[in-house]
């Protein structure tokens, strides 16, 4: 393998990992100004800017026509976030009951209640191995209409100066530009890498999405779940957890019809239905583990529920390259 592609994904990495990491942190300082609960400053703050490589990486592969990349990183991440980032963080972070026993609520369940809808969605929207302008657009909307609703449905809550420091926000907000500037040349790098990775190896762009890339743009959940577990915030990994992979969902899939619509674009590879139905189920049964986990707290089940987890992301990985157990 050349040593330019190794040097870019590798640097690709450095560079997203920095980016993103810097992003969780800044995001989660700029998201303390705001009067909001620990879910949904995860949700918003903290999901949006852990998937904001998956978004990158949606923008740039889908002007090269490699769409199929972007598809793959949504539904790999989603897949990733759940049986790989929250498998890795049972299993190595030690979690209280007192800690998880107030972060499933009705709050959250709505979330839970979403994500699904999302799920469902994906079946009808990816039959036609392929996402177009006004499925984007579905997307997109229903999580706009989403949002209007929920924001709706919060009760007001009284309290003055919510935005404490105006010249402190403007710095976050300086550096969070900064941030993403890193993000964007990580991704740059990690894509260009990754692309020619699979080209050496005999992949399709589709399965690039689902592995390489799509725990390579999990990295920064990983972090910020870890983080969070270590200073017992697990609602914050949930809210993380769901957040992201709604976001991937709405936004990076939805990017996709767009994009290609405006600058008439398209990818150079289709999708099967197999393919669809195997992730689709990936995707339903590792959700399903979370929302189990998350209510039927026990630290012999968490444990044991991180090793299935992991042991089936592992699985899933090698039967996408062929190899079978």
């Amino acid at each position: 393998m050349s040593s330019i592609i190794f040097l870019q994904f590798f640097l690709g990495i450095v560079l997203i990992g920095l980016g993103a990491n810097l992003l969780v942190s800044y995001t989660g300082r700029l998201s303390a100004n705001l009067n909001i609960s620990h879910f949904i400053s995860s949700f918003i703050f903290i999901g949006l800017a852990t998937s904001s490589p998956e978004i990158f990486i949606t923008i740039l592969s889908t002007i090269k026509s490699a769409s199929n990349i972007a598809i793959g990183n949504a539904l790999g991440s989603n897949i990733s976030n759940i049986a790989f980032v929250f498998a890795l963080s049972l299993l190595f972070v030690k979690i209280n009951k007192d800690d998880v026993k107030n972060t499933v609520n009705h709050e959250t369940i709505i979330f839970f209640k979403y994500l699904v809808f999302y799920i469902i969605l994906l079946i009808p929207i990816l039959w036609d191995s392929k996402i177009d302008f006004y499925e984007s657009m579905v997307l997109l909307m229903s999580l706009l209409l989403f949002v209007i609703w929920y924001k709706k449905s919060l009760k007001k809550r009284e309290r003055k100066d919510v935005w404490t420091n105006k010249d402190n926000i403007y710095y976050l907000l300086f550096l969070l530009t900064l941030s993403l500037s890193v993000l964007l040349a990580g991704t740059e790098l990690f894509l260009m890498g990754a692309r020619g990775f699979a080209s050496y190896i005999g992949i399709s762009n589709y399965v690039l999405g689902l592995s390489i890339t799509a725990i390579g743009s999990s990295l920064p959940e990983l972090a910020a779940s870890m983080e969070s577990i270590r200073k017992k915030n697990v609602d914050f990994v949930i809210g993380n957890i769901l957040g992201s992979n709604i976001f991937n969902i709405a936004i990076v899939m939805g990017l996709i019809g767009l994009i290609e619509t405006l600058l008439n674009t398209s990818s150079l590879e289709l999708l099967t239905r197999k393919d669809v139905i195997r992730d689709i189920i990936m995707i339903s049964t590792t959700t399903l583990a979370l929302v189990i986990v998350a209510k039927n707290y026990n630290s012999y089940f968490v444990k044991s529920m991180g090793i299935i987890l992991l042991t089936s992301f592992i699985i899933y990985q090698m039967n996408l390259y062929g190899f079978s157990i």
